[in-house]
């Protein structure tokens, strides 16, 4: 007779399966800028088709799962938020986008919103097999490398920050919609 012992690490169904997602996920959002000239769409119904499409993938995804929360969202959100408004303020930067709309603030949060369903659940979930560890800094190494071919080598070390820290976020609530939420008002600081 045996026992089980309850881990926050997920068991793994289809480990191919999710590597095969993950690169797929990682290789559609690191080829944007290819893509998006070769769609011969509307720029913005090409990336809304992206996030929503990458969004539902990462969703739907079986393999995710919520961990034990060690902290509660409020704080931790609130951290994060602080922590880009920091940022913000210290770099001074003019914004992004010199006409905000509702379809800037829409795009912007569903961006958020699909790479952090994407990174947060979908990929780190699967790399909790592995340890929260791997977890954390794998989704953060991948979400910056993504960054990469569409803003340049430069960003690399903000988003790999920007990525631990949603990687932090996720641990401690155990849940990947504390990040998604910070991401999204992050997205919105640059724009205004």
């Amino acid at each position: 007779m045996s026992t089980a012992v309850a881990s926050d690490r997920p068991a793994v169904a289809a480990p191919r399966a999710a590597v095969v997602v993950m690169a797929g996920g990682c290789g559609v959002l690191a080829a944007r800028p290819l893509l998006l000239g070769a769609a011969g769409v509307p720029p913005a119904l090409f990336f809304a088709g992206l996030f929503g499409a990458l969004g539902a993938v990462s969703l739907l995804w079986r393999g995710a799962c919520a961990t034990r929360a060690a902290a509660g969202p409020l704080p931790v959100f609130a951290l994060g938020v602080a922590a880009f408004a920091a940022g913000r303020v210290l770099t001074a930067g003019t914004p992004a986008v010199h006409q905000l709309s509702f379809l800037v603030v829409g795009l912007n949060t569903l961006a958020a919103v699909a790479e952090e369903a994407f990174f947060r659940r979908l990929v780190y979930g699967a790399l909790l097999a592995a340890g929260p560890g791997a977890a954390l800094v794998g989704s953060a190494v991948l979400f910056a490398a993504v960054h990469v071919t569409v803003y340049g080598l430069w960003v690399l070390p903000l988003d790999l920050a920007a990525g631990l820290l949603f990687g932090w976020q996720r641990r401690a609530t155990g849940s990947w919609v504390v990040p998604a939420a910070t991401h999204a008002v992050a997205n919105l600081l640059v724009v205004l």
